[in-house]
C-alpha cells in the first residue's frame, strides 16, 4: 500500500515530497507518543528499533486514512453517498 503512495509522490517536486514526508513523520511521532502514554509504556524503556517499528506502523495508518479521506471527498464531490 505504501509503495503505491511513494510511486504517486514521485511525480511531485522534491521539495513537496520532503515536506509531505516530514509532516507525515511528525504526525506519526505525536500519535506514537500518545499511544505509548495511554498504554503506560515509558518511551525510554523501548529500543530505537522498537520505536521505529511503532512509528512506521503509525505512518502506514496515516497513509491509509489519507487515502480513505480522499475517496470519501471524491464521492461527496460526485454526490454519491456510502449510506
Amino acid at each position: 500500500m505504501q509503495r503505491w503512495v511513494v510511486e504517486k509522490l514521485s511525480y511531485l517536486p522534491k521539495k513537496s515530497r520532503d515536506k509531505f514526508y516530514e509532516r507525515l513523520r511528525d504526525r506519526a511521532l505525536l500519535r506514537t507518543r500518545a499511544r505509548l502514554i495511554e498504554s503506560g509504556v515509558d518511551l525510554n524503556s523501548l529500543s530505537d528499533e522498537e520505536l521505529e517499528v511503532i512509528i512506521a506502523d503509525e505512518e502506514d495508518k496515516l497513509i491509509s486514512e489519507y487515502k480513505s479521506r480522499g475517496l470519501i471527498a471524491l464521492l461527496a464531490l460526485l454526490g454519491i453517498s456510502l449510506f
